[in-house]
């Protein structure tokens, strides 16, 4: 047995399925997919369905097209016929699979100094580096930019700059201050690299509602947990970048919290988010009323090894915003009051696109997001890995986005001899005339949707050659992601499928791969 070495591909973009015997083909809806056998060309259960002897099962989906024919013409009509597989025997279903779409997570990267990281009389230097599709396509080459803290001044008896003053400093001359053009103190930041790189925001808790629960007593650094409006338990897995928040429990009233404070604010945290408060009888609860604006994170850590957390803005950092700024220590190092920073940054490349009127499938579209990475230099220009620490964290892209599947659904049509003109002035209205139109505006290209394979083989019985016996064909059917029903009207027809070729003797299972 041998096999051609690629597989045919057809897709069925779907926004519902018909999982109920008996409907005809031409009555799907359009974009609504069924599993149809040819004895009588009707739909069979999902899951449940039986094919009758000596039949094939096919995947028929409703037409995309809104008319039958072009102008009106019955020489180009059949636009409107039902969108079909090739038959389907379910002894030769190979594999069923899905992929999962994922969301685009933007790259990130910090830079950290510690209290005695920054003597007076020095100056540190960070380095910004701005790598990956998005900048060559910008630039034509990776970017960099460096920023220093020079023009910082001790007072009399003073021996180290703030960490937090020092970071806003060389930050705001790479990635600006985000202040307006118009406020005093405006830095707009390195023009090579603003394009790409902006000040993270955390989104810390700022203010919440609290519910002093029982059994309590003062402790710092107390452990929490939280659950979003709906009451769905939060993690980093659920949510990416969330940091849990600890709490600084100052005075309690016979077990119950009565003041905190915040050891760490956290991270990724959303309006209406409840925070458990460990300890105690664990019913102390935090309602988030407010989040932190700013990726600039000032800790301050007491002789006890207590540590308060405030989250600032880069000019809030720098003293240059009308409010909320921060105030300098003069003495960073000491014991009673140690200060360390860390300064986030975060991937903010927004690429050109067009819409639907002047589509061309070789349009540009990011499949690789931008990569950041910021490193803390010595007065010589090296790396210095003992006045600091840098991290970063890749992006990633998302994916079976609407780009990928427009392309997918277009190029299908143009093997089942459907017009897809673009490239001429007149292209627009070709389209329009040529339906091509139907086919954008059934694909939402800002969204993602989930993925699904199917795989089987046609095998040729009269081959006197016997070279490539077995035709493949896979069939890629996507969903809206956020379209619960369909997705699970979609996994009801392929578990039939499956079924099918089960009881055919094939041993196959949904298969779940990562995008």
């Amino acid at each position: 047995m041998a096999y051609f070495n690629n597989a045919f591909y057809k897709t069925f973009v779907v926004d519902s399925a018909d999982v109920v015997a008996g409907t005809p083909t031409q009555s799907l809806d359009k974009g609504e997919l069924g599993l149809v056998v040819d004895s009588n060309w009707e739909t069979i259960a999902a899951p449940g369905g039986v094919i009758p002897a000596n039949s094939l099962a096919y995947l028929v989906q409703g037409s995309l097209y809104d008319k039958d024919s072009i102008g009106n013409n019955p020489g180009h009509g059949g636009y409107m016929e039902s969108v079909k597989s090739k038959g389907i025997n379910p002894r030769y279903i190979q594999r069923v699979w899905e992929v999962p779409a994922t969301k685009a997570t933007a790259a990130t990267a910090t830079l950290a100094l510690g209290p005695e990281c920054t003597p007076c009389g020095t100056t540190q230097f960070m380095r910004m580096d701005v790598k990956g599709s998005p900048a060559l396509r910008f630039l034509n080459h990776n970017a960099y930019a460096i920023g220093d803290s020079a023009n910082l001044c001790c007072v009399d008896g003073q021996t180290f700059l703030d960490p937090a003053l020092v970071l806003a400093t060389e930050s705001a001359l790479v990635v600006g201050n985000g202040l307006m053009p118009s406020d005093a103190g405006y830095q707009p930041g390195n023009p090579l690299i603003t394009p790409f790189v902006q000040e993270g925001d955390v989104d810390g808790v700022l203010t919440a509602t609290l519910v002093g629960g029982t059994g309590y007593a003062v402790a710092s650094g107390v452990a929490t947990t939280a659950v979003d409006s709906l009451g769905t338990a939060i993690s980093a897995a659920t949510r990416p970048g969330y940091v849990a928040a600890k709490i600084n429990i100052l005075t309690d009233t016979a077990g119950v919290i009565a003041t905190y404070s915040f050891a760490s604010q956290g991270a990724s945290y959303e309006v209406g988010d409840v925070i458990t408060i460990g300890g105690g009888n664990a019913d102390a609860t935090l309602t988030v009323l407010t989040l932190s604006v700013g990726g600039m994170v000032v800790n301050v850590t007491d002789a006890a090894g207590a540590v308060v957390q405030t989250i600032y803005t880069i000019a809030q950092a720098q003293g240059k915003a009308g409010s909320g700024n921060y105030t300098a220590s003069t003495t960073p190092n000491a014991a009673a009051a140690k200060v360390d920073a860390v300064v986030h940054f975060v991937g903010a490349y927004v690429d050109t696109k067009f819409g639907n009127c002047s589509f061309d499938t070789r349009d540009h579209y990011n499949a690789a997001p931008v990569e950041i990475i910021a490193t803390l230099l010595d007065e010589t220009g090296d790396p210095c890995n003992d006045c600091g620490t840098a991290a970063r964290t890749p992006g990633s892209m998302q994916q079976t986005q609407g780009e990928e599947v427009i392309r997918a659904l277009i190029l299908s049509e143009r093997y089942r001899q459907s017009p897809y003109n673009q490239g001429n002035k007149d292209s627009a209205r070709i389209r329009e005339i040529e339906m091509s139109d139907d086919l954008l505006d059934f694909v939402d290209r800002k969204v993602t949707y989930k993925a699904y394979y199917v795989q089987h083989v046609v095998p040729r019985f009269n081959n006197p050659s016997g070279v490539f016996d077995h035709d493949q064909y896979v069939y890629q059917i996507f969903v809206k992601d956020t379209d619960t029903a369909g997705k699970g009207q979609v996994e009801a027809i392929l578990d039939a499928l499956i079924a099918l070729a089960v009881s055919a003797g094939q041993n196959i299972a949904m298969e779940t791969i990562d995008g």
